[in-house]
């Protein structure tokens, strides 16, 4: 795919999930269910768990035994459209409905292994998905002509290492290998009754990245340690097929495309302390660099080609949370978070990625059934502002707001070896 659809398919891979996902943008933050139980509040400090390879690989060493976690997060969003003046050229009213639900729901899974090598030394292996999204429209929508179909997926393959320096610094590096897979659609125009879409145009594109994650955990004190963590940027290079079709089936384009898009890199600053031997609280900022994304742009060698301003700017992320161990058998957390859009302006937001800022609330608990078995579990809520979008695309403007709120529900199981 070219660079718009590059750009697309990260704004997919987010923007489904921007309505249904964890992070703003298109970044998936759900991987990890006991983070999810604590909104992922100092997840780059807590280290209770074989996800710190996502969050802070340095936390490995916190780890005692060898350990295997699999983990499944479902994730519902709701983004329903409410037109307000939608037309062409600012005179005639675009007509069609509203397009339903476009919150597609989503599993999104995670797998990760620890290994102790000796006493400094823990190796790691962390398969998640860091970015996503699907968003779809009817066909017959008001919007038609700007979105239908946006569908983003990537598994990042984090091989890691964790080294304790000292008594108190540990230290965390691994390395990236991700695949991208984007898909997206829209209906065109082909002339005469401009609210009559006769066909359709569809582009698909993959690419391999790569890129590297490193951070640090200091114990100040006993019961106070104080993470840092980075995941570098991952450039991409889709590259794949663009079709335009009638709704009779014939062929107008059938074209090579190709998009660059780079994922942001993040920063994230944690600490968790031990108020004693049953309540820790923790919290933590994380600072993404969505800046990159400043433009959709899709090469070709014929019609499909397209260039399109996003603007996004660099976002933060704050949270709150709290665990409370009530027992040798179960323990319990809760959290809160707000998630800044990257999005400037209702002028930037678009129906593919019609995201906004994100408050969560979230509980979760831990239930250790066997001196070799810990099964998780959490709830989280995200609630949004109805955000409100005035996106246009040549002749066509999209007016109105979304009605939009996600829903996720994790459930893991730990095996410690």
């Amino acid at each position: 795919m070219n660079s718009k659809l590059k750009n697309i398919l990260a704004l997919i891979l987010i923007g489904s999930l921007p309505q249904a996902v964890s992070a703003a943008g298109f970044a998936i933050k759900e991987q990890s269910v006991t983070s999810l139980g604590r909104a992922f509040a100092g997840s780059a400090a807590v280290a209770e768990d074989a996800s710190t390879i996502f969050f802070n690989p340095a936390g490995l060493t916190y780890l005692e035994r060898g350990e295997l976690d699999l983990g499944l997060n479902y994730i519902k969003p709701q983004s329903e459209f409410r037109n307000d003046g939608s037309n062409i050229n600012n005179a005639i009213p675009l007509t069609g409905g509203n397009g339903g639900d476009a919150g597609s729901e989503a599993f999104v899974p995670n797998f990760f292994l620890s290994h102790p090598v000796n006493d400094k030394v823990t190796l790691g292996l962390g398969v998640t998905a860091p970015f996503g999204l699907v968003t779809e429209y009817r066909d017959d929508w008001v919007g038609k002509y700007l979105a239908v179909k946006s569908e983003m997926l990537t598994v990042n393959f984090n091989p890691t290492i964790a080294i304790k320096a000292s008594e108190k610094l540990s230290l965390g590096f691994g390395v990236s290998a991700q695949y991208i897979d984007v898909k997206l659609s829209k209906m065109v125009d082909l002339g005469g009754d401009p609210n009559v879409a006769d066909a359709r145009a569809k582009l698909k594109g993959d690419d391999w990245g790569y890129g590297i994650n490193m951070g640090l955990l200091y114990q100040a004190t006993e019961q106070t340690r104080i993470g840092l963590a980075y995941r570098s940027k991952i450039s991409n290079t889709l590259e794949g097929d663009g079709t335009l079709k009638t709704n009779t089936g014939t062929t107008l384009a059938d074209e090579k495309i190709t998009a660059g898009l780079d994922l942001p890199e993040t920063i994230s600053l944690a600490i968790h302390h031990d108020i004693n031997d049953q309540w820790a609280v923790m919290a933590d900022a994380t600072w993404t660099r969505w800046s990159r994304f400043e433009e959709l742009l899709i090469e070709s060698d014929g019609i499909l080609a397209t260039q399109k301003p996003e603007d996004w700017e660099n976002s933060m992320r704050y949270g709150i949370g709290l665990s409370y161990q009530h027992n040798d058998k179960w323990q319990f957390r809760t959290g809160i978070a707000y998630d800044e859009t990257p999005i400037p302006n209702s002028q930037r937001r678009t129906a593919r990625i019609p995201g906004t800022d994100r408050k969560w609330v979230a509980f979760g608990a831990s239930y250790h059934y066997s001196d070799n078995i810990v099964i998780d579990a959490a709830y989280a809520h995200l609630f949004m502002d109805d955000p409100r979008i005035d996106e246009s695309e040549g002749v066509y403007n999209l007016r109105g707001d979304y009605d939009a709120s996600v829903d996720i529900v994790g459930l893991q199981l730990r095996w410690l070896m």
